[in-house]
């Protein structure tokens, strides 16, 4: 009887440990099943780009399977609370009493796998999920006072110890022992709700792509990360986070290399390997926050009293910001960045998200829901854990006082004016809709007055 897989962010038959555990079993065959859930998509913020990419992403990876004998299907619901149900369902026609996926640490997709669980239990069938998202499993990491961590860098040191001191886990590509004869299923074109996203064709989706993009960051970019990666007008990162997003490269793959090229202990590594690697770290460590403190998952910040800011809703102001219309070069070069491309640079979202929040003093939730409906890469823990960071309202975040010029920003890290001169070559001239050093000031004031009332 065959095993069945359950695709989520983790499209890729590559170092993917749930098909890897199903492949490997005593079972003759494996079959494999991805959901569509529109509507559950559109409650989470997701938007054309993120979905675009997706799809295109499902579409090799049948095509892989296929290769492998493993059929995909594929089924559309509403939402999460439809899935239990559907899946119990697949494996009663299909013969299968054995489901293996890889977690998810989101609120909803925690609920949603209890209910997969106690809904396949009644019916005497096992759930198996394997670590697939962090680099090693880091949900229930402690501090000494055995809390969930709150703040990075002890975090990064306990996770730094455990992974020189743990074996890379072995690949184990492997294909089952029979082939089934059943067709996959097919695979929508678009969406509705998702309008077609005619930027697609500047992304090359699949693992192939992820892994050539890899291979050319390690072999020189890299080595200067330290010192590049906060320079937008060079190509100095790695720019895989489209394809970590929808799991087509896994992070443990973008870790082994490294390892084999500077050995276990990240702690030995370069500077420029191990200024990367931090980055990977901060992806594990989001996870870890969202596991372990479910109001972000919310709408909820992680310090309290920040819920007390006044924040200000000048619709003008947002629309600026959005449309890259601000008059600060800076962040109107980054937005329309986003809008021509569906990425940013990093540096240019912690920019641009301290110029919302700050001086414009602009709830922190309206830029983290525009950044998901327009980023390819969108991905919650990520997107929330630099908004609240840059919001001055998350863990481990900047204090409120300190805050970006974003006009400082640019003598530093576009010193040529590359990089403006690229994205605000058709904006129209246009006034600084707000006085740098007069907005700061209001924002330090706000936050102030904020900390000082009691926590809502």
């Amino acid at each position: 009887m065959p095993r069945l897989v359950w695709f989520r962010n983790d499209l890729r038959t590559l170092e993917n440990p749930a098909l890897d555990a199903a492949a490997m079993s005593t079972e003759a065959s494996v079959l494999g099943v991805c959901f569509l859930s529109p509507t559950q998509w559109k409650l989470h913020g997701w938007g054309t780009p993120r979905v675009s990419f997706m799809l295109e992403h499902l579409r090799l990876v049948r095509r892989e399977l296929e290769h492998r004998g493993i059929p995909l299907l594929i089924q559309t619901v509403e939402s999460y609370s439809d899935i239990p149900t559907a899946i119990l369902d697949l494996m009663k026609i299909h013969g299968c009493t054995k489901l293996d996926a890889n977690i998810e640490y989101g609120l909803d997709e925690q609920r949603r796998d209890a209910a997969v669980l106690h809904t396949l239990r009644s019916s005497n069938m096992e759930l198996t999920l394997h670590e697939d998202q962090t680099i090693i499993p880091c949900n229930d990491f402690r501090t000494g006072g055995k809390n969930p961590y709150r703040v990075y860098t002890p975090f990064r040191k306990k996770w730094e110890q455990l992974f020189a001191e743990q074996p890379l886990p072995a690949r184990a590509p492997k294909s089952p022992k029979r082939r089934l004869s059943l067709e996959s299923g097919s695979i929508p074109n678009t969406i509705a709700g998702f309008e077609p996203w005619p930027q697609q064709t500047m992304w090359t989706p699949g693992t192939d792509a992820a892994l050539h993009r890899l291979s050319s960051f390690l072999d020189g970019p890299v080595d200067m990360y330290h010192r590049n990666r906060d320079r937008p007008d060079l190509e100095g990162t790695s720019s895989l986070s489209p394809w970590l997003a929808v799991g087509a490269i896994s992070p443990m793959s973008c870790m082994r290399p490294l390892v084999a090229r500077h050995g276990p202990d990240p702690r030995t590594w370069p500077e420029g390997p191990r200024t990367w690697q931090s980055e990977l770290v901060w992806r594990d460590f989001y996870r870890h926050v969202m596991w372990n403190y479910p109001a972000v998952s919310m709408h909820k910040p992680m310090k309290s009293w920040t819920e007390n800011v006044a924040w200000q809703h000048n619709k003008g102001h947002f629309a600026a910001w959005c449309e890259g219309r601000t008059g600060v070069d800076f962040v109107d070069a980054a937005m329309r960045q986003l809008q021509a491309t569906g990425w940013m640079h990093n540096r240019m979202r912690m920019i641009t998200a301290m110029f919302l929040t700050k001086n414009l003093l602009i709830d922190w939730r309206r830029g983290e829901e525009f950044f998901a409906q327009h980023l390819i890469d969108y991905d919650f823990a990520s997107n929330n854990g630099g908004w609240q960071w840059a919001a001055s309202t998350g863990t481990d975040a900047a204090p409120y006082f300190r805050i970006f010029n974003p006009e400082r920003q640019a003598e530093i890290f576009d010193p040529d004016g590359t990089y403006r001169t690229r994205w605000l070559i058709d904006r129209p001239p246009c006034e600084a809709i707000v006085d740098l050093k007069a907005s700061r000031a209001n924002a330090i004031a706000t936050f102030k007055q904020a900390r000082e009332l009691p926590c809502l």
